[in-house]
């Protein structure tokens, strides 16, 4: 039986930027996916404390960021208003979104 060991630091090395940029592209495709899914859907209008004027009405707006954890690159899409939030509850957008 043959042992592999791997040398981290040359492996990173040898596919760290080509891995940030794949996990940059998909990231960016699936915050793109879920904005495109969600573009119809609006909040309804409503009072905060009911003598200000009307909030809401607001399309849903979703972000993705990259981040390196452990040396390597992770991409999270996310809600990034009320709107996206409450789309997502109601239709699992960021689920349908990733494919």
């Amino acid at each position: 039986m043959a042992r592999v060991k791997w040398d981290d630091r040359a492996l990173k090395k040898a596919v760290g930027d080509a891995a940030r940029a794949e996990v940059e592209a998909c990231t960016s495709r699936v915050g793109s996916s879920a904005n495109a899914l969600s573009s119809g859907y609006r909040t309804g209008l409503y009072h905060r404390d009911h003598q200000s004027p009307a909030v809401g009405n607001t399309q849903p707006r979703y972000v993705g960021d990259v981040r390196d954890f452990g040396g390597w690159p992770v991409g999270i899409v996310h809600t990034g208003n009320y709107a996206a939030m409450k789309d997502n509850f109601e239709n699992n957008t960021l689920l349908k979104a990733r494919g």
